[in-house]
């Protein structure tokens, strides 16, 4: 037990002394486009440009859910950073370390530079937390409508990157013919080979746009949002919609177990009763001065 409380210790120094000198680093104005990283344990951020977009589908839409809402423009004001990676379980060993993360079973799910999955919805907004006190700097999960801008990348098109499906294996690993042959689930696949059955080590295909990686695919990522049924009285400036049924959260991006092109749209809205899936993960976001 000592020599566990000498590591943590060990480790927050460690983190307070990169961390104050990242934070005078990027004290500066950071341009779109740009990568940092706050601390040594911090995963990696991308700052996404501010802008506008048009939220959801058309209703006539291919695949389109009834929960999708209404089309609305909303207004991101201010460029936002956003993990250009999901979390991954070395970043999340390192909270487990600290004491602050449960325990993660790593071998069971790929380890290393994998996505964390299982991750409910408490402990993906826990380790937020955690990374807040390390850093000093104000981490949390993306809002819904943050987490659909920075996986459109600017494109208008509410399909992944506007391709058909049979393309989307350079850009997104979900149920295709490796993972057919590995699993073989009884539900149609996607034609084509991403090189990988099941998870992936993050970045493994091409980033979007925005040089975000995974944003469908891979890991579904939890949001900050409580759940609502229809988008009609939510806010346009993009952040969280923290009313409403808040005992199920939503999550967004489909998973590695996506297989059909309902579920390769960003305007996907999923919810869940803040528990664990071995396809679930997250990434973090953070405000910027």
């Amino acid at each position: 037990m000592r020599k566990r409380a000498v590591r943590r210790k060990l480790i927050g120094l460690a983190c307070t002394a990169w961390c104050l000198a990242a934070i005078s680093a990027y004290g500066q104005t950071l341009q779109a486009g740009e990568t940092f990283r706050d601390c040594e344990v911090c995963p990696q951020m991308k700052v996404v440009p501010a802008g506008d977009f048009v939220m959801g589908p058309p209703p006539s839409g291919s695949g389109h859910f009834h929960n999708e809402g209404i089309i609305r423009t909303v207004s991101i004001a201010k460029p936002f950073a956003v993990g250009q990676y999901e979390v991954t379980v070395n970043e999340w060993n390192a909270c487990v370390a600290a004491g602050r993360c449960g325990e993660f079973n790593a071998a069971s799910r790929g380890g290393g530079t994998f996505p964390v999955t299982g991750i409910n919805w408490e402990q993906a907004v826990e380790y937020t937390r955690w990374l807040s006190e390390v850093s000093g700097r104000n981490y949390r999960l993306l809002s819904e409508a943050e987490w659909e801008y920075a996986a459109r990348a600017g494109r208008p098109r509410y399909r992944f990157f506007g391709l058909a499906p049979r393309e989307l294996c350079r850009l997104a690993n979900v149920y295709d013919l490796r993972s057919k042959a590995e699993y073989d689930f009884d539900w149609p696949h996607v034609g084509c080979d991403d090189g990988f059955a099941g998870l992936a080590p993050v970045g493994s295909l091409q980033p979007n746009d925005f040089g975000l990686y995974d944003m469908l695919g891979n890991a579904s990522e939890w949001a900050l949002d409580c759940y609502n049924r229809s988008w009609r009285f939510a806010k346009i400036d993009g952040s969280a919609w923290l009313d409403g049924d808040c005992l199920q959260r939503a999550y967004r991006g489909g998973s590695w177990l996506a297989n059909e092109p309902r579920y390769l749209r960003t305007p996907d809205r999923y919810r869940y009763y803040r528990a664990r899936s071995d396809d679930l993960g997250f990434r973090v976001g953070r405000s910027l001065p």
